[in-house]
């Protein structure tokens, strides 16, 4: 594929990512990790596919209904993915970087909590009805999916050559200046490993379930 095919493709993969325009969540969210990745292959800038740039950076805050202890090292395994960098602001996650990155960032970080929540919560109540200990099953299935989640982001960050950009490390860094630093996280608990094994499964699949076919 050529660069002037792939400005074409990344257009017509960010129109279909319009949410106001298209109401398959699922459709648009594989579409901007597809767009995501395509600009990072073929070195492709905001400007360049005529995506609106009103500030140079932008400050994406996430929507999750419960302050789960998951949502730090959820936001760190994907931050570097999408070239972000992330704190926490009023206990929501936020992702900064530049506009186009960091919208794609928190769409992939929402739909990676609920798919946690939901899935972590099937785990538990599966090993409820089977009568199993359920204590640390949740979370042996929210650690299990961020682990599998980095490896499959490592790789393809290794592969695409993503790094976070040097311009949004120093504006991150000088905005972070004397910023207290977050000593919370997931509790660490008894591991069950059928959780777990099935948490790491669905993590290192999650990112190609979600992109479209090239």
């Amino acid at each position: 594929m050529t660069k002037e095919q792939a400005l074409d493709k990344i257009q017509k993969l960010l129109n279909l990512a319009d949410t106001s325009k298209n109401d398959s969540d699922g459709e648009a969210q594989a579409a901007l990790l597809r767009a995501q990745e395509l600009m990072a292959k073929y070195d492709v800038s905001v400007e360049e596919v005529g995506a609106e740039k009103r500030e140079e950076y932008a400050q994406e805050v996430c929507q999750h209904k419960w302050n789960m202890g998951f949502r730090v090292p959820l936001a760190n395994a994907l931050g570097k993915n999408f070239r972000c960098r992330n704190f926490l602001r009023g206990g929501q996650i936020t992702f900064m970087g530049h506009p186009t990155d960091a919208k794609i960032c928190r769409e992939a970080f929402e739909f990676a909590y609920n798919f946690i929540m939901r899935r972590g919560n099937q785990e538990y109540n599966r090993a409820y009805t089977l009568g199993k200990n359920t204590k640390g099953v949740f979370n042996s299935y929210a650690t299990g999916f961020i682990i599998g989640l980095q490896k499959a982001l490592d790789a393809q960050c290794t592969a695409l050559a993503i790094v976070v950009p040097p311009d949004v490390n120093q504006k991150f860094e000088d905005m972070a200046a004397g910023w207290k630093t977050y000593k919370g996280g997931q509790r660490n608990s008894r591991i069950d490993r059928d959780a777990y094994e099935a948490g790491e499964r669905d993590g290192k699949e999650f990112m190609s379930q979600r992109k479209l076919e090239s």
